[in-house]
């Protein structure tokens, strides 16, 4: 197990082959660096999900979802409150249909259950499921998540030069993503984790681009070390956002101005960026995530084994013809 960040004096962890994100994602708790969301390598909805901490079940609630979505989902949501010994405070996680019950003892690393697809979700958010701390009392209340504290190194300096295209090898295209390869995207690395390099200040330090890009409002660069004031955050040559905060080894930002992404004619909606391990990468390089437009808007126009170019554009640099 890894230990992925704490609040209150309670250590959360996740298991040592998974990826995951503190930022990429629109909810509120990701905007204030208080939540983390854990993508267990196995990738399958219906597989386990794990217990972050060593504590008892003290409260399980089923949750209503709105109406279906074009995509998938379940018709309901959990949320699962666990409570370390002599603490006062609770671990939420949600996401997982459970298989433990309440008054029951868990071990950290513990299988909780089983990864559901919910309607919270977009139709490119893969399986996961989502950790924070806060009182039993804000147990349904994601705004009371307490700001976690996350040590990470500061980043491996990358000699790669940033460019704006990115030869892409197609591995895998579902309804939901595509996923490839390249050897053109500048990595960061941080001790065991790795993900694509943005850089924020005159100095250009860079870090690992925790973000949705440009499709969410916010995002985060991991193993930044400090803050840097109303800069500029650069990823694949292109603005991407501007600084917003220190929060201890993580920077957040906030979206710049618009950015157009276009593999080969087909304009997508964005890119989602995470931490990844080692189990992630190809020959040490972090997969690039692309998202259609729409629901299924890749099956039919991609497949394995094809090769493009990922663009990256702002779009007052675009001329129209």
């Amino acid at each position: 197990m890894r230990r992925v960040g704490s609040a209150a004096g309670i250590d959360l962890f996740a298991p040592a082959d998974a990826y995951f994100s503190y930022f990429n994602s629109p909810y509120i708790g990701h905007k204030q660096g208080a939540s983390i969301d854990i993508y267990p390598s196995h990738g399958e909805w219906g597989g386990p999900a794990y217990s972050p901490i060593a504590g008892r079940i003290i409260r399980v609630k089923k949750m209503r979802m709105g109406e279906k979505k074009l995509f998938p989902s379940d018709e309901v949501d959990f949320g699962i409150a666990i409570a370390p010994e002599g603490s006062t405070d609770i671990v939420r996680i949600l996401h997982c249909v459970p298989e433990v019950d309440e008054g029951a003892t868990v071990e950290a690393g513990q299988r909780l259950g089983s990864l559901l697809r919910s309607r919270y979700f977009n139709y490119w958010t893969g399986p996961h499921y989502h950790i924070e701390i806060m009182n039993i009392r804000d147990f349904n209340r994601s705004t009371k998540s307490y700001p976690l504290t996350v040590d990470l190194t500061p980043v491996q300096q990358t000699q790669q030069e940033s460019v704006s295209e990115l030869e892409c090898l197609i591995s895998r295209v579902t309804d939901d993503v595509m996923i490839a390869t390249t050897d053109d995207s500048p990595k960061a690395v941080s001790r065991n984790i790795v993900g694509h390099a943005a850089y924020c200040g005159s100095d250009r330090r860079h870090g690992i681009l925790d973000a949705g890009v440009p499709h969410y409002s916010h995002g985060g660069i991991l193993g930044f070390g400090k803050s840097v004031e109303e800069s500029t955050v650069t990823a694949w040559s292109t603005d991407i956002g501007y600084a917003a905060g220190s929060l201890d080894s993580r920077l957040s930002f906030k979206r710049g101005g618009p950015v157009q992404l276009i593999f080969e004619d087909e304009i997508i909606r964005g890119v989602s960026c995470f931490a990844f391990t080692k189990k992630q990468t190809v020959k040490g390089a972090p997969p690039i995530i692309m998202i259609p437009q729409q629901y299924g808007g890749f099956s039919e126009k991609f497949a394995e084994g094809d090769v493009g170019v990922l663009s990256f554009k702002r779009l007052n640099d675009i001329v129209k013809e």
